[in-house]
Protein backbone atom coordinates (compact mmCIF):
# COMPACT_ATOMS: atom_id res chain seq x y z
CA UNK A 1 0.00 0.00 0.00
CA UNK A 2 1.60 3.26 -0.67
CA UNK A 3 1.71 5.38 2.69
CA UNK A 4 -0.89 8.57 2.83
CA UNK A 5 0.75 12.34 2.48
CA UNK A 6 0.40 14.22 5.43
CA UNK A 7 -1.37 17.50 5.43
CA UNK A 8 0.57 20.26 5.09
CA UNK A 9 -0.52 22.63 7.88
CA UNK A 10 1.82 25.46 7.21
CA UNK A 11 -0.24 25.58 3.84
CA UNK A 12 -3.85 25.60 5.19
CA UNK A 13 -3.34 28.08 8.00
CA UNK A 14 -1.84 30.42 4.85
CA UNK A 15 -5.09 29.67 3.07
CA UNK A 16 -6.98 30.69 6.13
CA UNK A 17 -5.18 33.82 6.52
CA UNK A 18 -5.40 35.12 2.84
CA UNK A 19 -9.32 33.97 3.26
CA UNK A 20 -9.83 36.78 6.17
CA UNK A 21 -7.88 39.31 4.30
CA UNK A 22 -8.10 38.77 0.36
CA UNK A 23 -11.22 37.13 -0.12
CA UNK A 24 -12.35 33.89 -2.22
CA UNK A 25 -10.20 35.12 -5.22
CA UNK A 26 -6.94 34.88 -3.52
CA UNK A 27 -7.51 31.64 -1.83
CA UNK A 28 -8.36 30.14 -5.46
CA UNK A 29 -5.52 31.04 -6.71
CA UNK A 30 -3.02 29.69 -3.88
CA UNK A 31 -5.37 26.78 -3.87
CA UNK A 32 -4.54 26.23 -7.57
CA UNK A 33 -0.73 26.36 -7.01
CA UNK A 34 -0.64 23.68 -3.85
CA UNK A 35 -3.36 21.26 -5.89
CA UNK A 36 -0.92 21.24 -8.79
CA UNK A 37 2.20 21.03 -6.68
CA UNK A 38 0.72 18.32 -4.46
CA UNK A 39 -0.70 16.15 -7.31
CA UNK A 40 2.63 15.86 -9.65
CA UNK A 41 4.23 14.57 -6.02
CA UNK A 42 1.59 11.98 -6.21
CA UNK A 43 1.99 8.82 -8.22
CA UNK A 44 0.29 8.48 -11.19
CA UNK A 45 -1.35 5.18 -10.15
CA UNK A 46 -4.89 6.49 -9.11
CA UNK A 47 -6.36 5.76 -5.39
CA UNK A 48 -7.33 1.64 -5.01
CA UNK A 49 -5.77 0.34 -7.81
CA UNK A 50 -3.18 -1.31 -5.52
CA UNK A 51 -6.25 -4.01 -4.71
CA UNK A 52 -9.70 -5.23 -6.65
CA UNK A 53 -12.64 -5.65 -4.85
CA UNK A 54 -14.84 -6.28 -7.32
CA UNK A 55 -15.32 -9.85 -8.91
CA UNK A 56 -13.56 -11.09 -11.55
CA UNK A 57 -15.29 -13.25 -14.32
CA UNK A 58 -12.64 -15.49 -16.97
CA UNK A 59 -14.63 -16.55 -19.70
CA UNK A 60 -12.26 -19.36 -21.57
CA UNK A 61 -12.94 -19.95 -25.29
CA UNK A 62 -13.03 -23.78 -25.03
CA UNK A 63 -14.49 -26.70 -22.45
CA UNK A 64 -13.42 -27.93 -19.35
CA UNK A 65 -10.23 -30.21 -19.66
CA UNK A 66 -7.99 -28.30 -22.30
CA UNK A 67 -5.00 -25.88 -22.20
CA UNK A 68 -7.26 -22.70 -22.16
CA UNK A 69 -9.18 -23.97 -19.61
CA UNK A 70 -6.53 -25.92 -17.09
CA UNK A 71 -3.77 -22.66 -17.29
CA UNK A 72 -7.63 -20.30 -17.14
CA UNK A 73 -8.36 -22.09 -13.66
CA UNK A 74 -4.58 -21.97 -12.14
CA UNK A 75 -4.54 -18.23 -13.20
CA UNK A 76 -8.33 -17.68 -11.45
CA UNK A 77 -6.54 -19.51 -8.21
CA UNK A 78 -4.09 -17.39 -8.11
CA UNK A 79 -6.28 -14.26 -8.79
CA UNK A 80 -8.74 -15.00 -6.20
CA UNK A 81 -6.23 -15.03 -3.19
CA UNK A 82 -5.38 -11.09 -4.26
CA UNK A 83 -8.91 -10.28 -5.07
CA UNK A 84 -11.28 -9.47 -2.14
CA UNK A 85 -14.38 -10.98 -4.49
CA UNK A 86 -15.35 -14.31 -6.12
CA UNK A 87 -13.36 -15.17 -9.12
CA UNK A 88 -15.82 -16.93 -11.05
CA UNK A 89 -14.34 -19.11 -14.10
CA UNK A 90 -16.85 -20.31 -17.13
CA UNK A 91 -16.55 -21.77 -20.21
CA UNK A 92 -18.42 -21.25 -23.55
CA UNK A 93 -16.92 -23.47 -26.08
CA UNK A 94 -18.22 -23.35 -29.38
CA UNK A 95 -17.34 -21.51 -33.08
CA UNK A 96 -13.76 -21.65 -32.77
CA UNK A 97 -13.88 -19.13 -29.85
CA UNK A 98 -16.41 -16.68 -31.28
CA UNK A 99 -18.77 -17.56 -28.83
CA UNK A 100 -16.76 -17.09 -25.79
CA UNK A 101 -15.38 -13.70 -27.12
CA UNK A 102 -18.76 -12.41 -27.99
CA UNK A 103 -20.20 -13.43 -24.99
CA UNK A 104 -17.33 -11.19 -23.22
CA UNK A 105 -17.40 -8.36 -24.84
CA UNK A 106 -21.34 -8.21 -24.61
CA UNK A 107 -20.91 -8.97 -20.88
CA UNK A 108 -18.33 -5.90 -19.92
CA UNK A 109 -19.03 -3.10 -18.32
CA UNK A 110 -16.09 -2.94 -16.41
CA UNK A 111 -12.89 -3.84 -16.60
CA UNK A 112 -13.07 -7.42 -14.72
CA UNK A 113 -14.50 -9.47 -16.92
CA UNK A 114 -11.67 -11.30 -18.71
CA UNK A 115 -11.17 -13.74 -21.74
CA UNK A 116 -8.81 -16.64 -22.22
CA UNK A 117 -8.42 -17.57 -25.99
CA UNK A 118 -5.57 -16.93 -28.24
CA UNK A 119 -4.70 -17.82 -31.57
CA UNK A 120 -8.11 -19.01 -32.89
CA UNK A 121 -9.86 -16.31 -31.66
CA UNK A 122 -7.01 -13.36 -31.96
CA UNK A 123 -5.34 -14.49 -35.15
CA UNK A 124 -7.10 -17.27 -37.63
CA UNK A 125 -10.28 -16.36 -37.48
CA UNK A 126 -10.00 -13.22 -39.32
CA UNK A 127 -9.41 -15.45 -41.97
CA UNK A 128 -11.66 -18.14 -41.40
CA UNK A 129 -15.12 -16.23 -40.66
CA UNK A 130 -16.56 -14.06 -42.94
CA UNK A 131 -17.44 -11.64 -40.38
CA UNK A 132 -16.83 -11.80 -36.53
CA UNK A 133 -19.31 -10.33 -33.61
CA UNK A 134 -16.04 -8.78 -32.17
CA UNK A 135 -12.84 -6.73 -33.78
CA UNK A 136 -10.01 -8.87 -32.20
CA UNK A 137 -7.85 -5.65 -31.57
CA UNK A 138 -10.35 -3.02 -30.71
CA UNK A 139 -12.68 -4.06 -28.21
CA UNK A 140 -10.18 -5.42 -25.84
CA UNK A 141 -7.40 -4.80 -23.47
CA UNK A 142 -4.10 -7.31 -23.56
CA UNK A 143 -2.89 -8.49 -20.35
CA UNK A 144 -0.46 -11.32 -20.86
CA UNK A 145 0.06 -13.81 -23.37
CA UNK A 146 0.49 -16.77 -20.53
CA UNK A 147 1.89 -20.12 -22.74
CA UNK A 148 2.39 -22.11 -25.76
CA UNK A 149 1.21 -25.43 -26.83
CA UNK A 150 2.41 -27.41 -29.53
CA UNK A 151 0.42 -30.20 -30.90
CA UNK A 152 1.08 -33.80 -30.44
CA UNK A 153 0.50 -36.71 -33.29
CA UNK A 154 -1.20 -38.88 -31.01
CA UNK A 155 -2.78 -42.36 -32.38
CA UNK A 156 -4.60 -45.44 -31.03
CA UNK A 157 -2.28 -48.38 -30.83
CA UNK A 158 -4.77 -50.81 -31.24
CA UNK A 159 -6.42 -49.07 -34.81
CA UNK A 160 -2.77 -47.94 -36.10
CA UNK A 161 -0.45 -50.20 -35.40
CA UNK A 162 2.81 -48.48 -36.30
CA UNK A 163 5.24 -47.90 -33.11
CA UNK A 164 7.10 -44.64 -34.58
CA UNK A 165 6.28 -41.47 -36.94
CA UNK A 166 8.34 -43.21 -40.19
CA UNK A 167 6.14 -46.17 -39.77
CA UNK A 168 2.80 -44.12 -39.37
CA UNK A 169 4.00 -41.65 -42.59
CA UNK A 170 4.59 -45.30 -44.71
CA UNK A 171 1.42 -46.61 -43.75
CA UNK A 172 -0.49 -43.52 -44.79
CA UNK A 173 0.93 -42.86 -48.05
CA UNK A 174 -0.04 -46.24 -48.90
CA UNK A 175 -3.43 -45.89 -47.82
CA UNK A 176 -5.77 -45.92 -50.99
CA UNK A 177 -8.49 -44.26 -48.63
CA UNK A 178 -8.51 -40.90 -46.76
CA UNK A 179 -7.35 -40.72 -43.51
CA UNK A 180 -9.00 -39.14 -40.89
CA UNK A 181 -7.71 -37.18 -37.94
CA UNK A 182 -9.40 -34.85 -35.52
CA UNK A 183 -8.85 -31.51 -34.16
CA UNK A 184 -10.52 -29.81 -31.03
CA UNK A 185 -9.31 -26.23 -32.15
CA UNK A 186 -8.48 -24.28 -35.19
CA UNK A 187 -4.98 -24.70 -34.36
CA UNK A 188 -4.45 -28.49 -34.28
CA UNK A 189 -6.58 -28.22 -37.72
CA UNK A 190 -4.06 -26.02 -38.88
CA UNK A 191 -1.43 -28.01 -37.87
CA UNK A 192 -3.52 -30.99 -39.11
CA UNK A 193 -3.29 -29.56 -42.54
CA UNK A 194 0.00 -27.93 -42.99
CA UNK A 195 1.51 -32.00 -42.15
CA UNK A 196 -1.20 -33.27 -44.89
CA UNK A 197 0.19 -30.49 -47.07
CA UNK A 198 3.78 -31.30 -46.78
CA UNK A 199 3.53 -35.25 -46.29
CA UNK A 200 1.48 -35.95 -49.01
CA UNK A 201 -0.86 -37.82 -47.58
CA UNK A 202 -4.92 -37.64 -48.11
CA UNK A 203 -6.96 -36.76 -45.04
CA UNK A 204 -9.85 -35.49 -44.01
CA UNK A 205 -10.51 -33.94 -40.97
CA UNK A 206 -13.04 -34.57 -37.77
CA UNK A 207 -13.80 -30.93 -35.91
CA UNK A 208 -14.52 -31.41 -32.91
CA UNK A 209 -15.85 -28.94 -30.08
CA UNK A 210 -13.67 -29.80 -26.69
CA UNK A 211 -10.44 -31.71 -26.64
CA UNK A 212 -11.67 -34.62 -24.22
CA UNK A 213 -14.59 -35.70 -26.80
CA UNK A 214 -11.63 -35.62 -29.15
CA UNK A 215 -9.59 -37.96 -26.89
CA UNK A 216 -12.95 -39.90 -26.47
CA UNK A 217 -13.42 -41.05 -29.89
CA UNK A 218 -9.42 -41.66 -30.64
CA UNK A 219 -9.11 -44.09 -27.29
CA UNK A 220 -12.75 -45.45 -29.07
CA UNK A 221 -10.52 -45.23 -32.63
CA UNK A 222 -13.36 -43.27 -34.30
CA UNK A 223 -10.50 -41.95 -36.44
CA UNK A 224 -6.90 -42.71 -37.33
CA UNK A 225 -5.11 -39.79 -35.21
CA UNK A 226 -5.26 -36.78 -33.74
CA UNK A 227 -3.74 -33.22 -33.61
CA UNK A 228 -3.88 -32.87 -29.41
CA UNK A 229 -2.52 -30.14 -27.53
CA UNK A 230 -0.56 -31.41 -24.91
CA UNK A 231 -2.46 -30.75 -21.34
CA UNK A 232 -5.12 -33.16 -23.18
CA UNK A 233 -2.47 -35.31 -24.69
CA UNK A 234 -0.48 -35.99 -21.73
CA UNK A 235 -2.41 -38.23 -18.96
CA UNK A 236 -3.13 -40.78 -21.64
CA UNK A 237 0.38 -40.97 -23.21
CA UNK A 238 1.44 -41.60 -19.99
CA UNK A 239 -1.22 -44.24 -19.56
CA UNK A 240 -0.16 -45.52 -22.30
CA UNK A 241 -3.46 -45.71 -23.80
CA UNK A 242 -2.50 -43.51 -26.88
CA UNK A 243 0.93 -43.32 -29.26
CA UNK A 244 2.88 -39.72 -29.64
CA UNK A 245 4.83 -39.90 -32.76
CA UNK A 246 5.70 -36.29 -33.18
CA UNK A 247 5.61 -32.66 -31.88
CA UNK A 248 4.75 -29.95 -34.08
CA UNK A 249 7.09 -27.33 -32.56
CA UNK A 250 10.65 -26.40 -33.76
CA UNK A 251 12.48 -28.46 -30.78
CA UNK A 252 11.20 -30.87 -28.26
CA UNK A 253 8.90 -30.47 -25.48
CA UNK A 254 10.69 -31.00 -21.73
CA UNK A 255 7.91 -33.48 -20.44
CA UNK A 256 7.88 -35.43 -23.81
CA UNK A 257 11.87 -35.71 -24.69
CA UNK A 258 11.67 -38.72 -26.35
CA UNK A 259 8.91 -37.42 -29.17
CA UNK A 260 10.59 -36.24 -32.04
CA UNK A 261 10.00 -32.89 -33.77
CA UNK A 262 8.05 -32.38 -37.42
CA UNK A 263 11.14 -30.75 -38.04
CA UNK A 264 13.69 -33.17 -37.63
CA UNK A 265 11.44 -36.49 -38.69
CA UNK A 266 12.09 -34.90 -42.51
CA UNK A 267 10.01 -31.47 -42.73
CA UNK A 268 12.39 -29.05 -42.03
CA UNK A 269 11.09 -25.62 -40.28
CA UNK A 270 7.59 -27.39 -39.27
CA UNK A 271 6.70 -25.11 -36.38
CA UNK A 272 3.09 -24.79 -35.49
CA UNK A 273 2.20 -23.84 -31.56
CA UNK A 274 -0.83 -21.89 -30.25
CA UNK A 275 -0.62 -19.58 -28.02
CA UNK A 276 -3.32 -18.67 -25.20
CA UNK A 277 -3.44 -15.65 -24.02
CA UNK A 278 -5.99 -13.55 -21.27
CA UNK A 279 -7.28 -9.70 -22.61
CA UNK A 280 -10.03 -7.38 -20.73
CA UNK A 281 -12.87 -7.83 -22.96
CA UNK A 282 -13.29 -3.79 -22.06
CA UNK A 283 -10.89 -1.67 -24.23
CA UNK A 284 -11.41 0.92 -21.89
CA UNK A 285 -9.70 -0.76 -19.14
CA UNK A 286 -8.07 1.99 -17.18
CA UNK A 287 -3.80 1.71 -17.40
CA UNK A 288 -2.98 0.89 -13.45
CA UNK A 289 -5.78 -1.84 -13.74
CA UNK A 290 -4.24 -3.20 -16.30
CA UNK A 291 -1.31 -3.00 -15.27
CA UNK A 292 -2.15 -4.64 -11.60
CA UNK A 293 -4.21 -7.70 -13.33
CA UNK A 294 -1.00 -7.89 -15.70
CA UNK A 295 1.48 -8.22 -12.57
CA UNK A 296 -0.99 -10.58 -10.82
CA UNK A 297 -1.50 -12.78 -13.64
CA UNK A 298 2.51 -12.70 -13.85
CA UNK A 299 3.34 -13.41 -10.47
CA UNK A 300 1.44 -16.52 -10.45
CA UNK A 301 2.88 -17.98 -13.73
CA UNK A 302 6.60 -17.22 -12.75
CA UNK A 303 6.38 -18.62 -9.07
CA UNK A 304 7.93 -21.86 -8.54
CA UNK A 305 4.09 -23.66 -8.11
CA UNK A 306 3.53 -21.72 -11.69
CA UNK A 307 6.57 -23.50 -13.65
CA UNK A 308 5.76 -26.79 -12.07
CA UNK A 309 1.99 -26.60 -13.67
CA UNK A 310 3.02 -25.41 -16.66
CA UNK A 311 6.21 -27.70 -17.29
CA UNK A 312 4.06 -30.65 -16.09
CA UNK A 313 1.37 -29.91 -18.17
CA UNK A 314 3.55 -29.57 -21.36
CA UNK A 315 3.10 -26.03 -21.82
CA UNK A 316 5.77 -24.02 -22.37
CA UNK A 317 5.99 -20.15 -21.09
CA UNK A 318 5.25 -17.60 -22.92
CA UNK A 319 7.52 -14.21 -22.69
CA UNK A 320 5.68 -11.99 -25.20
CA UNK A 321 4.73 -8.50 -22.89
CA UNK A 322 0.96 -7.55 -22.87
CA UNK A 323 2.45 -4.39 -25.42
CA UNK A 324 3.56 -6.88 -27.76
CA UNK A 325 0.64 -8.92 -28.13
CA UNK A 326 -1.49 -6.98 -30.20
CA UNK A 327 1.74 -7.44 -33.02
CA UNK A 328 1.84 -11.60 -32.24
CA UNK A 329 -1.73 -11.31 -33.09
CA UNK A 330 -1.36 -9.60 -36.36
CA UNK A 331 1.76 -11.71 -37.37
CA UNK A 332 -0.73 -14.74 -36.54
CA UNK A 333 -3.12 -13.27 -38.45
CA UNK A 334 -1.61 -13.52 -41.58
CA UNK A 335 1.01 -16.48 -41.26
CA UNK A 336 -1.94 -19.05 -40.41
CA UNK A 337 -4.00 -16.72 -42.76
CA UNK A 338 -2.15 -18.18 -45.86
CA UNK A 339 -2.53 -21.74 -44.01
CA UNK A 340 -5.85 -21.44 -44.08
CA UNK A 341 -6.85 -20.51 -47.21
CA UNK A 342 -4.49 -23.29 -48.99
CA UNK A 343 -6.25 -25.39 -46.65
CA UNK A 344 -9.69 -24.38 -47.93
CA UNK A 345 -10.48 -23.89 -44.32
CA UNK A 346 -12.74 -20.70 -44.76
CA UNK A 347 -16.47 -20.59 -44.04
CA UNK A 348 -18.82 -20.47 -46.88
Amino acid sequence: MQATQQPDYQAQSTMRWLANRRGRAAVSALAAILWGAAASAQPTTPPGTDRIDKPVRIIVAYGAGGASDSIARFVGDGLSKRVSKPVIVENKAGADGNIAADVAVRASTDAYTLLVSGSSTHAANATIYRKLPYDPEADFTPLATMASTPFVLLVNPKRVHAATFKEFLAWAKKESNPLSFASANVGGRITGELFKQRAGVKAVSVPYKNSSQAMTDLLGGQFDYYLCDMVTALPQIQAGTVRALAISSSERVQSLPDVPTLAESGFPDFDVSSWIAIWSANASTPQPVARLLSRWIADTLDSPNGRLFLIGKGLIPAKVAPMHLQELQRRDTKLWGRIIIDAGMQQP
